[in-house]
């Protein structure tokens, strides 16, 4: 219910934009989801890593500049000592962000950069160590895109940070996570435009 919420506002944010003629880009993709602060030192509690599954709805307003909406799920295991330890925590981001791309082999290859703002919804079933709980959360990263020859289809490779306040189960930090993914992209034109993408 909640991603089905979150995809059908990227496709009402992105529609009027889409009514301009520019272009849009869709992006599924899959990968690894890892930790680079521990809840705790002493005595320590930290999250293995896990696996990230996220889609994003983008609206390039130029060869360079886009606006993305993306949804980024992921599941971690828990180890070291305290009231989590044992059990899967999820996590659900979603929020906008801005794109730069720096087109490269007539335009073939696309190295990009990006940084936005959105949130964080984290629950744990088993063991039920904190009630699920929203933050707001900041994401940057980069990666690069390889548009295949004579289609429409991409190959997407991406490192996401995304960082916000963890304050439960007796834990109280400002907590920088990291996906790495990889996965294909559709892009295409939705109304008309006399110039198209520049």
């Amino acid at each position: 219910m909640r991603t089905s919420a979150i995809s059908a506002a990227l496709l009402l944010a992105a529609a009027p934009l889409a009514g301009q003629g520019r272009e849009i880009v869709v992006s599924l993709y899959g990968g690894g989801a890892d930790h680079l602060v521990y809840l705790e030192e002493s005595p320590s509690a930290w999250f293995m890593p896990g696996y990230a599954l996220g889609a994003s709805v983008g609206v390039q307003l130029n060869k360079k500049f886009g606006i993305h909406g993306d949804f980024t799920y992921t599941r971690n295991d828990v180890q070291g000592t305290g009231p989590i330890v044992g059990g899967d925590v999820n996590r659900f981001y979603y929020g906008v962000h801005a794109e730069y791309r720096f087109p490269m082999g007539n335009g073939k290859w696309n190295p990009f950069v990006f940084g936005g703002l959105g949130a964080v919804s984290i629950d744990q079933l088993n063991p039920e160590a904190f009630d699920p709980t929203t933050r707001p959360a900041l994401m940057f990263g980069g990666g690069v895109f390889y548009q295949i020859p004579a289609s429409r289809v991409e190959i997407m490779g991406e490192i996401k940070g995304l960082t916000y306040n963890w304050n439960m189960a007796g834990f109280d930090r400002t907590m920088l996570d990291v996906t790495y993914v990889v996965g294909v992209a559709y892009r295409f034109v939705v109304g008309h435009s006399k110039e198209g993408a520049q």
